[in-house]
């Protein structure tokens, strides 16, 4: 176990830790895990767009894999009050967050051999992982069930790996898109066939669970929900890229240099499925989560090249800073809520287009001159103020540092 990575990325986590639910789309995930304890109907929620099945007028179309995960917050929420169920469940994203960073540093060391600990913490806040650890949506959860899928696939164990990529795709059905991280160079296709004999029975669950609500194996309820309508001419392509309030290029930087070092197709090709597959959704902004929230599970794989020492030179480096301040001006500040006054979460709305690709109205440009640094959104600042807050820093300041530093001051 790579304890270093794991102290240093805590660490991390620890300095931006807010402690909440963040959006509605989380919020009907957790009361749909909270309706298992019987506060509601079987499977529905209060929040998120609604759609009609079989039993109630209250399913949301999501799959069932984080309510799953989200289960014993739930359960703390119910016995000791909603505040506490938010806190387990933002603790909850962290822990997957420092799973994801660990199956990444895996296949990295595999494809790449030994990565240097900073410059790997470095490009990991350089694809959102962070702000994503600190938001508890459902991609980080799915993405770090994936790519230690695709570790074990690597390293021949091909029927876990195959439980791992069904786990993912019970979180999220659009994990499929990280399947070229499966491919082996020997025996691939017997390697396949045991992962999809592991990942089959998450297949079915989820075909059960869309049965039970819908009434049909095939209907998840996304039919009903025009934000995923298939729009062609959506623009979501451009707008994943370059729009000024989603676009990839502004809130994960780095990505001018990995676009021209992931040579290996299995780097690349993730990203190019994510973006053709996301960009064609009426709604492909994701709603208002941090950036383009779609394309965050690909991003490590499309990063992964940048890990090894030296590449990109200077550029990396100015790169890797600018992300760095991107990340710890938003790690303090409540970016949803931001987003959210700034215009509408409806894609047709006017404000909503003001927002994804107006300069003026783009949530990292507010973030980046307006952090919330009186007010920050951390536990600490909502337990006791700015003192809570400084402490809660420092304490990630200290485990970041011990991480970095630790083992010299042994030797000293």
């Amino acid at each position: 176990m790579d304890l270093r990575t794991i102290l240093a990325w805590s660490g991390l986590l620890v300095m931006v830790f807010g402690g909440r639910l963040m959006t509605t789309d989380v919020a009907a995930q957790y009361q749909v895990a909270e309706s298992v304890y019987g506060v509601r109907d079987l499977f529905t929620s209060n929040d998120g767009w609604h759609v009609s099945g079989v039993r109630s007028d209250n399913y949301v179309p999501h799959a069932p894999g984080y309510s799953i995960i989200l289960l014993p917050s739930a359960g703390i929420g119910v016995l000791l009050g909603l505040a506490a169920g938010k806190v387990a469940a933002a603790l909850t994203s962290a822990f997957a967050s420092v799973l994801l960073v660990l199956a990444v540093k895996k296949l990295a060391e595999g494809f790449m051999g030994r990565i240097d600990l900073v410059r790997f913490l470095l490009v990991m806040t350089g694809t959102m992982a962070l702000m994503y650890g600190r938001m508890p949506y459902d991609v980080t959860s799915a993405a770090a069930l994936a790519l230690w899928g695709a570790w074990l696939m690597q390293t021949d164990r091909a029927f876990i790996a195959g439980i791992l990529l069904g786990a993912a795709l019970l979180v999220r059905p659009d994990s499929i898109v990280l399947l070229p991280m499966y491919w082996t160079e020997k025996r691939n296709l017997e390697k396949l066939a045991l992962a999809a004999a592991g990942a089959f029975p998450f297949v079915l669950g989820i075909l059960g669970y869309n049965f039970y609500r819908f009434g049909a194996i095939l209907s998840d309820g996304h039919a009903q929900d025009p934000a995923i309508a298939v729009d062609m001419f959506s623009r979501g392509i451009p707008g994943l890229l370059f729009s000024p309030g989603k676009g990839l290029f502004w809130y994960a930087p780095l990505t001018i240099l990995a676009i021209f070092h992931c040579g290996d197709w299995r780097f690349w090709s993730p990203f190019a499925f994510s973006l053709v597959l996301h960009g064609f959704f009426h709604d492909w902004t994701g709603g208002t989560g941090w950036g383009p929230r779609f394309l965050f599970m690909v991003l490590p794989v499309l990063f992964m090249p940048l890990m090894r020492p030296g590449t990109g030179g200077k550029i990396f480096k100015i790169l890797a800073v600018t992300s760095l301040l991107i990340t710890l001006a938003a790690g303090i500040t409540d970016s949803n809520a931001l987003e959210q006054r700034l215009g509408a979460d409806d894609i047709d709305s006017q404000s909503r287009q003001t927002v994804v690709w107006s300069p003026g109205g783009s949530p990292l440009l507010h973030t980046l001159l307006h952090p919330d640094i009186t007010h920050p959104d951390l536990l600490g600042y909502h337990v006791a103020g700015i003192p809570g807050a400084a402490l809660q820093f420092l304490a990630g300041a200290a485990l970041l540092l011990y991480a970095l530093r630790g083992k010299r001051w042994k030797r000293a």
